[in-house]
């Protein structure tokens, strides 16, 4: 079997205590050798997913000053067929959702909890290829699968710094270079949020994954809660049977003011927040279950597996209640010790199930089987 026939793999060069502490959130690093087992996805196998109704892609094409063009999905072959040798990048977004394969690099991020984890976006460049230079709102590692890259660090930037005039790119009018290097197959660069970079592939056949992680956006959480929580709550008025005469018409009272927020605020019952919360985490980026598990190449690669997860699955636990993609399963007592384990990683070995099977707990596996959440191997 070749040397790359494995499933992807990442491993961190210093202790994830280190990691978290010297670089999460702080600054960049740069990991050479850090990843394997990348030589799937190739650029035939994204291509097709490009054209997929379902996936989100896009195809960048422009270098330096530009200009700049983006060609948003869904795509046909004739996109390909027109872009020429060099300048151009094809991104698919949310891969590990559609090949449940590429999703196992994830379980190599058990150092963070499961419900940052966004997806994992592959672009795949011709010499010369490029999205340009700018920063994201999101912590990334940008983990080199075949060809090379070069990649340029910038200073810290925010929503009020310089842009050129491209729209839809919002790349950085400036970026002034701090860092530079050249990632070869197996090479990791951590960025943290709002760090310029600007990454060209040095030849083509240039492969890149990008491990994102979700950053909640708090207004859009807070519309969630506000949602979950009028979903259960009834209609209730103003009502002021005791008042008195009013001595200016004109203002609103303290007292009024006082009694509508706190009849606004009554309606955030504690258990629809918790509810609202769990139930916006646990929610795929993506609906439904596209694409079936490839379970023969899977245990080609590593035979000690026996079940996986399938990409697009989240699952989260909260006490008695397991939280898969958006909806909320009581479990039993016995229940809880396999749903744990499922929900700890995203491939299981036969000996990890026994561990935990009950009767009850197999009924649910298979249950969850037949809906296809997971895939025996």
């Amino acid at each position: 079997m070749p040397a790359t026939a494995q499933l992807p793999s990442f491993t961190l060069p210093l202790t994830p205590a280190a990691f978290l502490r010297e670089h999460w959130q702080k600054r960049p690093l740069f990991m050479p050798g850090a990843a394997s087992g990348l030589d799937q996805p190739d650029a035939n196998t994204l291509a097709g997913l490009a054209l997929e109704e379902s996936v989100e892609a896009r195809v960048i094409t422009g270098a330096g000053n530009g200009p700049w063009s983006v060609l948003q999905s869904p795509l046909d072959d004739n996109v390909f067929e027109a872009l020429g040798e060099k300048n151009w990048t094809l991104l698919v977004q949310s891969v590990d959702h559609f090949l449940t394969e590429t999703s196992l690099l994830l379980d190599d991020f058990a150092f963070l909890p499961n419900w940052r984890v966004e997806d994992i976006m592959i672009s795949y460049a011709a010499k010369g290829g490029s999205v340009g230079p700018h920063f994201d709102r999101y912590d990334v590692f940008l983990i080199q699968a075949s060809g090379s890259r070069r990649w340029q660090i910038g200073d810290v930037c925010d929503e009020s710094s310089p842009r050129q005039a491209t729209d839809e790119l919002k790349l950085l009018a400036q970026m002034p270079v701090r860092e530079e290097f050249i990632a070869q197959p197996g090479d990791v660069l951590y960025l943290p949020p709002g760090v310029a970079h600007h990454g060209v592939a040095e030849d083509s056949d240039c492969i890149t994954w990008s491990v994102g992680f979700r950053a909640p956006d708090y207004q859009m959480l807070m519309a969630e809660i506000a949602g979950e929580c009028l979903a259960e709550s009834d209609s209730k008025l103003f009502t002021d049977p005791d008042r008195g005469i009013t001595t200016d018409p004109s203002i609103l009272a303290d007292t009024d003011r006082q009694q509508l927020v706190r009849g606004a605020l009554d309606l955030l019952h504690p258990e629809a927040i918790e509810r609202a919360i769990y139930r916006w985490l646990s929610t795929p980026r993506l609906e439904g279950l596209e694409f079936a598990v490839d379970e023969h190449h899977i245990r080609e690669r590593d035979s000690d597996v026996s079940l996986v997860r399938h990409g697009s699955v989240r699952l989260l636990m909260q006490g008695k209640l397991a939280w898969l993609n958006g909806e909320a399963h009581t479990l039993t007592e016995q229940q809880q010790p396999l749903v744990q384990l499922l929900a700890s990683k995203r491939r299981y070995q036969k000996r990890e199930l026994d561990a935990v099977m009950t009767p009850t707990a197999r009924e649910l596996l298979h249950e969850w089987i037949e809906q296809g959440y997971f895939s025996p191997l």
